[in-house]
């Protein structure tokens, strides 16, 4: 199911600025899309986040086999309603059951 990788972490910027999200889990769906999605967080989350806060957090399709020169490359958008709805799942089943997120 969910699998946690800490050590990804990705670098966005855009006009605002400079943005670090880190790997909060990634899973594979083998059934219909057939893909690897990635669950990233805002890294500044790290020090301002309490339990009663709502993490700022981002989904994509993971694909680290392209030939990518930096990791942001892995990252390709979600496509359709209906992934967006499974993943969505996903995150919610991730943080609703505390054997999955380690108690955050």
């Amino acid at each position: 199911m969910a699998q946690n990788h800490d050590d990804l972490s990705f670098t966005f910027t855009d006009e605002g600025g400079e943005y670090q999200f880190k790997e909060l889990f990634r899973f594979e769906e083998n059934e219909k899309f057939k893909r690897t999605y990635i669950i990233l967080y805002n890294a500044a989350m790290d020090d301002e986040a309490s339990d009663d806060e709502d993490y700022e957090i981002q989904a994509f399709v993971y694909a680290p086999q392209a030939d990518v020169s930096h990791p942001e490359d892995a990252l390709l958008p979600i496509e359709t309603d209906e992934e967006w709805d499974m993943v969505t799942e996903m995150i919610n089943t991730y943080f609703e059951d505390p054997q999955l997120n380690g108690n955050l």
